[in-house]
């Protein structure tokens, strides 16, 4: 498997069936990943007749390819959220998201699903001024809620945050336990949604070529549909790479602020780590994450009947159960506690304007620069892709290690940038909203729906 990460390689997750036939549901979730399945999960002994569909398999996106970090120390969100609305929202995140965490302990006792779950100390660190400023208000912020905080400081002046009973586990193994308990849930595999219509208040979607017709639908998808207003300006997409460490212990996960970097534990030989510094040959994988330019991410109903959640911010483990949870609460009893909160339709975004910034850089190198500075030079090297300009049109070029060559339009079929080749994945990354394609254009990940357009 492409891009298999140490979840994938270590477990592999039951085999179910794509869609062949038309359907009738009552709930139709779209999305197999943790947030899906999780839902499906609470779902289970309802009333409702629900299926939940998958593009691809099961957990094979961002669940599969994640650092496993469950924790509600979700780097310094607390004081931006603070700063972009109030002390009380930051509250109100810090809630639902400590209850998330003991929801998963919950969850795992119950059915005594071994995942090798262990609690542990998380830290966030930094070495640049402005976010040691933001850990010091953080800290502040944690011990007037009555926590207790971890907090040291280097002989250089900066400051470390910590917070005990954070976790770390097997997210496939947790998720194999829980599909034993989805018995009553129709599950499919590689079966993409292409089409979404309405029709006397009911959804018909298209997938596989065939119809499935539901009451309520829920999005549960890292990039889901344009649904909302403005959507491509809401999140911000971001690549990373996991690389996986045998010969190195640790006790604790840390995350540091300036550099990006992170480590958590796997076992007693072995972490898990977020570091530009490594190389090819380091057992690695690469995972993206939707940042939510809110800062909060889109939890909620979009209409009476349709529910949507996607801009975890790199908290998917935690945040993916505070979602299934408020959208089973939203779909049972028409209301939830923390429905105002991730309500997915207010934002304020003045204070994002960093993330802002590379948002308008990622759709200026799609949609300007890569139409425009364009090589001439159609010789490649074994395992090399790039775009080229060839009698007046741009052509996406591959060239596999046997030398054989390919050619396909460079334009992502979502709203057509131009894509870039990435030598080091051997994929094609749109720049602008994140879809990617292996190096022959096949679709790995949406928003677009379709591959690359082959010559």
């Amino acid at each position: 498997m492409e891009n298999e990460s140490y979840w994938q390689k270590t477990v592999k997750l039951p085999n179910y069936p794509k869609i062949e036939a038309d359907c009738n549901y009552d709930i139709v979730i779209i999305g197999g990943g943790m947030s899906g399945i999780t839902l499906a999960y609470r779902l289970n002994d309802s009333n409702f007749k629900v299926a939940l569909i998958e593009s691809d398999k099961l957990a094979s996106k961002t669940t599969g390819h994640t650092t496993a970090k469950i924790s509600y120390l979700h780097d310094v969100l607390y004081e931006d959220i603070c700063n972009a609305y109030d002390k009380s929202k930051a509250k109100e995140y810090l809630d639902s998201n400590y209850e998330a965490l003991q929801e998963i302990k919950n969850i795992i006792e119950i059915n005594q699903i071994d995942c090798d779950f262990k609690e542990n100390l998380a830290y966030i660190e930094a070495k640049d001024s402005e976010n040691n400023k933001k850990i010091v208000n953080q800290i502040k912020l944690f011990k007037s809620w009555g926590f207790d905080v971890v907090e040291n400081v280097t002989n250089d002046g900066y400051v470390s945050m910590g917070l005990y009973h954070q976790a770390i586990f097997h997210p496939l193994k947790y998720l194999k336990g829980i599909l034993e308990k989805c018995d009553k849930i129709d599950i499919y595999e590689n079966s993409l949604v292409t089409k979404k219509e309405i029709k006397d208040n009911e959804f018909y979607l298209e997938v596989n070529k065939k119809k499935v017709q539901a009451k309520k639908i829920v999005w549960m998808t890292r990039y889901p549909p344009n649904l909302q207003k403005g959507y491509f300006f809401r999140i911000l997409q971001e690549k990373e790479h996991v690389i996986y460490r045998e010969g190195k212990r640790q006790k604790d996960s840390i995350l540091n602020l300036t550099t990006n970097f992170s480590i958590r534990p796997v076992n007693e030989n072995a972490v898990i780590e977020i570091n530009k510094n490594f190389t090819k040959d380091q057992w690695h994988w690469y995972g993206q994450d939707s940042v939510p330019l809110r800062k909060i991410p889109y939890i909620g109903k979009i209409n009476e009947n349709e529910f949507i959640a996607y801009g975890y911010n790199k908290w998917g483990m935690t945040l993916s159960h505070v979602a299934s949870k408020l959208i089973y609460e939203l779909i049972i009893n028409n209301d939830s506690k923390f429905a105002a909160l991730y309500d997915p339709n207010y934002g304020h975004y003045l204070h994002s304007y960093k993330d802002i910034i590379k948002l308008v850089k990622n759709n200026y190198h799609g949609m300007i620069k890569n139409r425009i500075l364009v090589s001439k030079e159609v010789k490649l090297n074994c395992n090399q892709g790039k775009v080229v300009r060839y009698h007046g049109h741009l052509i996406a070029i591959y060239k596999d290690k046997q030398g054989r060559v390919f050619y396909f339009s460079p334009y992502c079929p979502h709203l057509k940038c131009v894509v870039e080749f990435n030598e080091k994945d051997q994929i094609w990354h749109c720049p602008c909203h994140g879809s990617i394609f292996d190096c022959h254009g096949h679709l790995i990940s949406g928003p677009a729906t379709r591959q690359l357009k082959k010559y």
